[in-house]
C-alpha cells in the first residue's frame, strides 16, 4: 500500500463514498422515499461498504484488512440487491438502475483486484499460510503450558 496513509486515499473507498451519497440523495425522492424500510436498508448497506474498508484499514494487519474488505463486498452486494428491489417497485427507471448497479459492480472489481494484490506472493499476507490442524494446535498448547512433551503415541505422524 505504498502511498496510502489513510483509508481515504483508497480510490475504491472514494468511489464507494460517492456511490453511497448518490444512492442517499436519489432515495430521498418520491416515490422511493415513501418506502421507509427499503430506504433505511439501502442507506445502511451502502454506508457499510466504506465503513468496513475504514475499519479493516485500521485493524493493523493485512489479514484482518482482507477480511473486512470481504465484508465490504457483502455490503455492496446487499446494496445491489436493494437496488433491484427499488427497480422492481418502479422507484428507479431502467437507466438509473443500470447506472447505479453498474457503479457497484465497478467498485466490487476494484476491491477484488486490491484484495488479490494483497495476497499475491511477496505482498505480506503470504506469511499467513495454511493453519495447522486443530489436533496439532492442541498438542502444541499442551507442551507449552505443561512444559512436557506429548506422550509418544501422540507424536506427529502417529495416532
Amino acid at each position: 500500500m505504498s502511498g496510502v496513509h489513510n483509508f481515504t486515499d483508497l480510490l475504491f473507498w472514494q468511489r464507494a463514498r460517492q456511490w453511497s451519497k448518490t444512492i442517499f440523495w436519489r432515495s430521498k425522492e418520491q416515490p422511493f422515499a415513501a418506502d421507509e424500510r427499503l430506504v433505511v436498508q439501502i442507506w445502511d448497506s451502502s454506508e457499510s461498504i466504506g465503513a468496513n474498508v475504514a475499519e479493516g484499514f485500521g485493524r493493523g494487519t493485512q489479514g484482518e484488512f482482507v477480511q473486512f474488505l470481504g465484508c465490504a463486498i457483502g455490503s455492496l452486494n446487499e446494496t445491489q440487491s436493494h437496488l433491484c428491489a427499488a427497480y422492481d417497485r418502479t422507484y428507479l427507471n431502467r437507466d438509473e438502475f443500470a447506472k447505479l448497479f453498474g457503479e457497484g459492480t465497478e467498485i466490487r472489481k476494484m476491491i477484488v483486484a486490491f484484495m488479490r494484490s494483497m495476497v499475491q506472493p511477496g505482498s505480506g499476507v503470504k506469511h499467513l499460510g495454511p493453519r495447522p490442524d486443530w489436533g496439532e494446535r492442541v498438542w502444541e498448547i499442551y507442551e507449552r503450558v505443561t512444559g512436557q512433551k506429548r506422550p509418544k503415541q501422540f507424536e506427529r505422524g502417529e495416532a
